[in-house]
């Protein structure tokens, strides 16, 4: 732990000023120049590979959490439990990169608020001030990759040629380029539980790093790894892939001899461990079983975060719509009866693509199959079912009454009415499974007895 050299108090780094600032005396410390061979260290002798830090670790859910100031931690990260306990002092093997936080707590719940606003139907305690105010900023482990090939490529191509008889007749080619490729900075997290859906959201500038120093730390949290830097190596790849191999299609030479489609064997040729700046935020719903998170990128200010919906909100702008549009239909249209079925088969054929799709969309989330390195850390994948017709069955039936109204043809148009009007029923029915559907996806389970790092929660 870091004490000012002037009064050996507490020292936080300040993203604003991009110092290191005494909480007593006010003195203010170049990170990198002024505190070198300054600062007073916990343990004097540690080793200069190593930082070290107090730990934390939840007793209801063993979620763990590093600091590096003597502020006790008085919430767990995941559960919301306040039966934090101190551990020991521990050490750390340095990371090679550091990026060092920039945006401050304020810029980072202004950059929240702005993005919550423009969500209509979010419900009013994601914008509570009581809420947003528990933002803390942790440095996340990242693996960076370096990923590239320097050397002859073959790729095979084919041309047609010409026609003789009823014969066609293609000339192959075996087309041979010198290629010297390198993708350095293709980073991933290097945490089971800060799931990928986030971490790939809020991108950083890579050409900013700064080779580790302790001295960024104070001020803030910290998570340790628990994923293998390996894990990742084929999503690195992949994504040189991609760029390598759109810029190869560019160049004419390939086309010429019919490659449509040139590839690059890439391979990694390195990797560092770098810490990356994120504040971070969970807020339990109201059903006190589920959790939504928000992550801020600590030095571009971009947000990713969840948001559920409020079904009042959202069925009273749901009918002021509808308002709108019959109107104009009504306008456009003469509305009999069989075009009031017909409307509301449509509109039970919408509801059901998108919940077969939302009800998709659930079981890969409530298994994590979106998240390689959550996925990594399972000794056994657990083989689930989802029982999809759960979500199904109201927009089916609200599809096959009036489609049978229509079949049978009746005379009494009261007939084509009472069956629009039941399925229309079952449709705004649906629309609250929608929704809990959609809130589903955009929450997390609450971590039980899972040995990781975090951030505090309401």
């Amino acid at each position: 732990m870091i004490k000012c050299p002037n009064c050996g108090g507490e020292v936080d780094y300040k993203p604003g000023v991009k110092k290191v600032v005494c909480q007593y005396c006010n003195t203010k410390f170049d990170p990198e120049t002024e505190l070198k061979g300054k600062v007073k260290t916990a343990k004097e002798n540690a080793p200069v590979d190593t930082y070290s830090g107090k730990t934390y670790s939840c007793s209801q859910c063993g979620a763990t959490l590093m600091t590096f100031d003597e502020t006790a931690i008085t919430f767990c990260s995941y559960c919301g439990s306040q039966a934090m306990i101190e551990e020991k002092m521990i050490k750390q093997n340095n990371p090679d990169f550091i990026i060092p936080f920039e945006k401050t707590k304020e810029e980072c719940i202004s950059a929240y608020k702005r993005k919550v606003s423009k969500a209509l139907f979010a419900p009013n305690y994601m914008k509570q001030d009581m809420v947003v105010e528990k933002f803390r900023g942790i440095y996340m482990p990242y693996c960076i990759y370096k990923v590239g090939y320097n050397g002859e490529t073959k790729n095979k191509g084919s041309k047609y040629s010409h026609r003789s008889g009823n014969y066609i007749y293609y000339d192959d080619y075996t087309v041979t380029a010198k290629v010297n490729a390198s993708y350095d900075g293709i980073s991933f997290d290097l945490v089971s539980k800060f799931y990928d859906r986030y971490s790939t959201s809020i991108p950083y500038n890579y050409k900013e790093k700064k080779e580790f120093n302790p001295n960024y730390l104070p001020g803030f949290y910290a998570d340790t790894s628990d994923v293998d830097n390996s894990v990742y190596n084929q999503e690195a790849i992949s994504v040189a892939e991609n760029n390598a191999n759109t810029r190869l299609r560019k160049v004419g030479g390939f086309s010429k001899y019919g490659c449509s489609n040139p590839q690059v064997p890439l391979g990694v040729l390195d990797k560092k461990v770098g810490m990356f700046p994120v504040y971070f935020l969970a807020i339990r719903d109201k059903t006190d079983k589920k959790v939504h998170y928000a992550v801020v990128n600590g030095q571009t200010g971009k947000v990713a975060l969840d948001l559920p919906i409020d079904f009042k909100k959202y069925i009273i702008g749901s009918f002021i719509l509808a308002l709108i549009i019959f109107l104009i239909i009504d306008g456009l249209i003469v509305l009999t009866p069989r075009k009031v079925a017909l409307f509301s088969i449509i509109s039970g054929i919408i509801s059901l693509i998108i919940s077969s799709s939302q009800a998709s969309s659930i079981k890969k989330r409530e298994l994590n199959l979106d998240d390689k390195g959550y996925m990594s850390k399972q000794e056994e994948k657990k083989k689930k079912t989802s029982n999809t017709f759960k979500y199904l069955y109201k927009e089916i039936i609200a599809i096959i009454i009036p489609i049978l109204a229509l079949i049978c043809d009746f005379v009494n148009d009261s007939y084509y009415y009472i069956a629009a009007i039941i399925a229309l029923i079952l449709v705004i029915i649906s629309f609250k499974d929608l929704v809990k559907e959609h809130n589903i996806l955009v929450s997390n389970k609450l971590p039980q007895l899972e040995k990781r790092g975090g951030d505090e929660h309401e």
